[in-house]
């Protein structure tokens, strides 16, 4: 199975193709065909993923390699500055061409990388983890964290395309894929009552039919972002689950043993955002309920936190305005309502709801 999902101004393929359709993409490309390619990688993605690349492109068999450590520390300057670095050293050009074979992470830094080097060079996504194929991977967002802050330095910048191969999912822990499933939840509930009755169909990954999870996951996204690319109204309903769940990751980097996954964290944050989308804007009490029961299911993560510190986070977030914080949230399954804000006293409701829900999942 294969298919092609075209964005404004780029295409998504999904399929088993892939590898073929990438070849034909760089050797079609005028300026891409002799210029110097560089492939992106993390020490996961370097060992697990480049050499099935490399053996199936011809194109990339000669690319330079660039590479970063694996996990969400390493979007940050450092990282981009020693990129530009390498880049430089090893002559790229404006002709020349990145390709980002990895999770959100590689996705973001290497976009984030070339629309900064020499004012911007063409870069490809490939995405690796589940994560990054119905999220990180499309869009045109690319970004570094600073200051403590999740994403608080970034760009819009397209990617020429993005080439999905569910083969790389056998190359994923469980935890990666349930990292990646929060996603999907989050699209489904956005999309409305049968991409969500969908969903749950889901009963383990094992026996997922995930070609067509992913495809009804970009399709989504991408009909958003298209409508609102610069994210001026309705793209933000994508931040469902993710002003209470970046502050959590933040926390999580500096507080736990093992920091939180970007999905487990948004897991979290859509647990909360659903109690404030009953308490706000009236989503059904049943609805509430059944989104809870779903997300503890997949996610059984008995967490704590200081819900002060997290509220603390959450007004550093960049989508705020007026210094009021501000959500995504639902008023039904299918019905986001965007620039939502309420009083501290009732987001420490929805935190302490949080760590209620997850600790009795545990």
């Amino acid at each position: 199975m294969s298919t092609i999902i075209r964005s404004n101004n780029y295409q998504v393929f999904l399929g088993n193709d892939t590898f073929y359709q990438l070849g034909k993409f760089i050797s079609k490309s005028a300026r891409h065909a002799d210029a110097r390619k560089f492939i992106l990688v993390d020490d996961h993605t370097r060992e697990l993923c480049l050499p099935l690349l490399q053996q199936n492109v011809a194109s990339l068999k000669d690319a330079l390699i660039l590479e970063i450590a694996s996990g969400e520390a390493s979007k940050n300057i450092d990282a981009i500055v020693k990129l530009w670095n390498d880049l430089t050293v090893h002559g790229a050009d404006r002709n020349s061409l990145l390709v980002n074979l990895g999770g959100g992470v590689v996705s973001d830094t290497g976009g984030f990388t070339a629309a900064t080097y020499m004012r911007g060079i063409d870069f490809i996504n490939i995405p690796t983890t589940l994560l990054a194929m119905v999220d990180a991977s499309v869009g045109g967002k690319n970004g570094i964290n600073f200051g403590g802050f999740k994403n608080q330095v970034g760009t819009f910048d397209e990617p020429k395309a993005v080439f999905v191969s569910p083969v790389f999912l056998k190359t994923l822990p469980q935890e990666e894929m349930r990292s990646g499933f929060a996603e999907v939840i989050k699209h489904a509930l956005l999309s409305g009552p049968g991409k969500w009755d969908e969903v749950r169909d889901i009963k383990n990954f094992e026996s997922a039919r995930w070609f067509e999870v992913i495809r009804e996951s970009i399709w989504t996204k991408n009909k958003i972002v298209n409508s609102d690319y610069r994210d001026r109204h309705l793209r933000k309903a994508l931040n469902f689950g993710h002003t209470i769940g970046h502050a959590l990751e933040s926390y999580a980097q500096k507080n736990y043993p093992v920091p939180l996954k970007h999905g487990e964290a948004i897991a979290i944050g859509m647990i909360g955002e659903t109690f404030l989308s009953g308490q706000v804007c009236g989503l059904p009490e049943a609805d509430v309920n059944s989104i809870c029961q779903f997300i503890r299911k997949h996610f059984s993560l008995p967490i704590d936190f200081e819900s002060k510190a997290i509220l603390d986070l959450m007004k550093g977030d960049k989508k705020n305005s007026s210094d009021k914080i501000q959500f995504a949230l639902l008023r039904s399954i299918g019905e986001p309502v965007v620039n939502q804000n309420t009083s501290e006293e009732m987001i420490l409701r929805a935190l302490e709801f949080c760590k209620e829900k997850m600790l009795v999942a545990g």
